[in-house]
């Protein structure tokens, strides 16, 4: 199709169609290098803010983490005692009201919890292992390393020199 020229006084504007393709698999190694990194930078950022006793509940989220690692997306708590971990909040068998409870037994917050309990709604961690640890340790490092996470994965990704 021919483009269309329309003149006015002191400039033309040109209508007309322009086609690029533009094949950027050249980058996709640099790109998945990117991901994997910024997966793994998560994680080790999250560490500190953890809570950890016997540093189990670290190692098999750190696991769990890096057997997915590259796909965008980074286990922050993991395991049957990740959940209420990870909010910060105690939870409790619907039968007992005791924080133990068997194989299968549903469990609900403290405060869903309609019987009479010693339990306490918030978790208090130690802080001896890691002095920072809290609840949703996610939010924690990202606003403590969220910008270099960034900053790394364009530099690593090949965008880096503004960013």
């Amino acid at each position: 199709m021919a483009s269309k020229t329309t003149h006015f006084k002191g400039f033309s504007v040109v209508d007309g169609e322009i086609k690029i393709t533009l094949k950027l698999s050249r980058f996709d190694k640099q790109f998945q290098h990117a991901q994997y990194e910024l997966d793994g930078n998560v994680m080790n950022s999250m560490v500190p803010f953890m809570p950890m006793i016997t540093g189990g509940f670290v190692d098999v989220t750190r696991a769990a983490s890096a057997a997915i690692q590259g796909i965008g997306k980074v286990y922050a708590a993991y395991g049957p005692a990740g959940r209420f971990l990870y909010q910060g909040k105690t939870m409790v068998s619907v039968v007992t009201g005791s924080t133990w409870a068997t194989k299968g037994t549903k469990k609900v917050l403290v405060s869903q919890y309609r019987g009479k309990t010693k339990a306490k709604e918030d978790l208090q961690y130690t802080k001896t292992a890691h002095p920072k640890a809290q609840a949703k340790w996610f939010d924690a490092a990202k606003k403590a390393d969220g910008k270099s996470w960034i900053k790394q994965a364009k530099k690593t990704a090949g965008g880096g020199k503004r960013g």
